[in-house]
């Protein structure tokens, strides 16, 4: 199986952070995009790779944003934390944050499904053999003899 290039570079995880990675933190934040990007192609259900040329990324803008959102969270807050204090040092997790370690937030995860068009599914409610009237719907009992109201035969 062929790996799958990144959707984001360490480049552009450099720009958003304000920051350069050294030779030792390098390898780490490659594999940090990698893992991203496997998130990211779990939930779009797309490799956004060139059929022709595997190695090139065909990925729309926005996923290339969420890619770096998720891996700037990481890289920012590891733990999760939502508030820290330095003296007696204390912490605390709550809320959607409190997960720590890599996650998509429930609006990346819609924008992907959007960009991906995976809109998902829904039900289409079906009547068959009712009979409308102005005074409401009527069923078929069972044996097919008589018709019955259903519902306030003023609420239509």
């Amino acid at each position: 199986m062929v790996q799958l290039p990144p959707l984001a570079d360490i480049e552009d995880l450099e720009v958003r952070l304000d920051r350069t990675f050294t030779d030792v933190e390098s390898p780490r934040i490659e594999a940090l995009l990698d893992d991203v990007s496997a998130m990211v192609r779990l939930v779009a259900g797309k490799t956004w790779v060139d059929p022709e040329d595997p190695t090139q990324v065909i990925a729309p803008d926005i996923v290339r944003v969420i890619v770096l959102r998720a891996a700037g969270r990481y890289i920012n807050n590891p733990g999760g934390f939502s508030s820290e204090s330095a003296g007696d040092y204390s912490y605390q997790r709550n809320g959607l944050d409190a997960r720590g370690g890599l996650y998509l937030t429930d609006e990346e995860m819609g924008w992907l499904k959007k960009v991906a068009g995976r809109l998902g599914l829904w039900h289409q409610p079906l009547t068959r053999n009712d009979l409308w009237s102005s005074r409401g719907v009527f069923l078929e009992d069972s044996f097919g003899f008589e018709l019955f109201p259903v519902g306030d035969p003023y609420d239509c």
